[in-house]
């Protein structure tokens, strides 16, 4: 490894077969199975990119969640999701909404991480959204300061980067 490794930040540009399949799997028209299958290809080509392109420390390129909040807020118990708010311009996203205390159920992100592995020899990133970032992205209807809710997606979020790092995310 360089003494100045080369990366890059998490989320790349979901290719027009994601996008559609995410949109054919909302329909009902194509399995989780089949949408997962697309988001595999993408993350494939995500890591053979970055190869080429001769980045050090890879990510995955989180093809797997339509942003990078609802998709932990989903994964999280006691927490719903909004309707469409308007952010960045024209960008809409389902705000994740906090409706009483966050835990988390399982590993969110390890089997996605695992896959990404197993496509190189280089270290790949585990992708983790923030706590403070949950938290700001999110309506908060349940704790009584923000301080209190990003604590909160705190300890969530711990068990999912001690898995990440059991799973050999470094």
């Amino acid at each position: 490894m360089r003494p100045l490794p080369v990366s890059t930040v998490g989320s790349f540009p979901k290719p027009d077969y994601v996008l559609r399949a995410r949109t054919a799997y909302t329909r009902k028209n194509i399995s989780e199975y089949e949408l997962h299958q697309a988001e595999r290809k993408a993350i494939a080509e995500t890591i053979r990119l970055q190869e080429e392109l001769g980045i050090d420390v890879l990510v995955h390129g989180e093809h797997e969640r339509e942003d990078m909040a609802t998709y932990f807020g989903d994964h999280l118990e006691n927490m719903g999701v909004s309707g469409w708010v308007r952010a960045y311009g024209n960008r809409y996203y389902r705000k994740p909404v906090v409706q009483g205390e966050i835990k988390r159920r399982e590993p969110i992100t390890v089997e996605w991480f695992k896959y990404a592995q197993s496509l190189t020899d280089r270290p790949v990133k585990g992708m983790v959204t923030g706590p403070y970032t949950m938290m700001d992205w999110s309506f908060d209807e349940f704790y009584e300061s923000r301080r209190d809710c990003t604590l909160a997606f705190a300890r969530a979020l711990r068990g999912e980067v001690e898995d990440l790092a059991k799973a050999g995310a470094k």
